[in-house]
C-alpha cells in the first residue's frame, strides 16, 4: 500500500512533502489522494508553502515561557534598612535655635551625630528630662510636632551616614505661671535616643517654667529652622 503511495505522487507529479506535512492520525493512501486532488488546481506550491510554515510558527511559543521565567526571578536589588542608632554610637551636641526666642519661650537643638562606620536610623522623638539643683530627674518634656519657635515637624525616619548628623528642637517658655515668682533651675538634660534605654548627658543650665517640649527628629543640624 506504501509503494502505491509513493508510485501516485510520483505519476502525478506533486511533491510527497505533501503527505508528511498533514500530521499524525491519517493514512498513506489517504495524503496520496489529496495530493492527487491538489495537482489537478493551479498553484499546489502555495498551498505546500501554507502548510510548511505553520508548524514553524509554533516555535516562537517555547522560548515566551523561558524569558519570562527569567525576568519574574530576577532580584530587585533593593537596599536594606539600616539598623537603629545605637548610644553608644552616638554623640551629643546643642546649637542654638536659627531664630532665637520668641514670645517668651526660649530653645535648644539637640543634635546627634553617627560615630560608627555605617549608616544607622532615628526615627521619632528623643526622650528628654531635666535635672534639678539636686541632681535629680525633675520635669520630663512632653512630645509635640509643633512649636512657637520651630515649624511643624512630620515624624520620619532619618538616616545618619557615617559622622552624619540628626537634630531634634527642645523649647520651653520662661514666663512664670500662676502664684511662681520666678522660674524654677535646672543643671543639666537626660537625652534618650528613640528605642534606646542608654542615655546621654548634658551639663546644661536652664530654668523653666512649663510647655517644656520636644519635636521630632529631622535630617541635618538645624531641626528643620524655624517657624517664618
Amino acid at each position: 500500500m506504501t509503494v502505491v503511495a509513493v508510485v501516485v505522487c510520483a505519476t502525478a507529479g506533486v511533491a510527497c512533502a505533501g503527505s508528511s506535512g498533514t500530521g499524525s492520525g491519517h493514512t498513506g493512501t489517504s495524503d496520496a489522494a489529496r495530493n492527487v486532488t491538489a495537482a489537478d488546481t493551479p498553484g499546489p506550491a502555495g498551498a505546500t508553502t501554507g502548510t510548511t510554515t505553520s508548524p514553524a510558527t509554533t516555535s516562537p511559543t517555547t522560548t515566551g515561557p523561558a524569558t519570562t521565567g527569567t525576568t519574574g526571578g530576577a532580584d530587585t536589588g533593593q537596599p536594606a534598612t539600616p539598623a537603629r542608632c545605637a548610644t553608644p554610637g552616638l554623640t551629643l551636641s546643642t546649637v542654638a535655635p536659627a531664630g532665637g526666642s520668641a514670645m517668651g519661650h526660649h530653645g535648644l537643638v539637640l543634635v546627634f551625630r553617627n560615630t560608627t562606620k555605617s549608616p544607622c536610623a532615628l526615627t521619632g522623638y528623643p526622650g528628654v528630662a531635666a535635672s534639678g539643683t539636686n541632681g535629680q530627674h525633675a520635669a520630663d518634656a512632653t512630645r509635640s510636632s509643633v512649636g512657637s519657635i520651630f515649624p511643624q515637624t512630620p515624624r520620619s525616619q532619618v538616616v545618619l551616614a557615617p559622622d552624619g548628623t540628626a537634630s531634634a528642637g527642645l523649647e520651653w517658655t520662661v514666663v512664670p505661671m500662676g502664684t511662681q515668682g520666678s522660674c524654677p533651675d535646672y543643671i543639666g538634660l537626660t537625652v534618650t535616643p528613640p528605642g534606646e534605654t542608654r542615655s546621654l548627658q548634658l551639663a546644661r543650665a536652664l530654668s523653666f517654667c512649663g510647655e517644656f517640649q520636644i519635636h521630632p527628629l529631622v535630617a541635618g543640624a538645624d531641626a528643620g529652622g524655624i517657624a517664618q
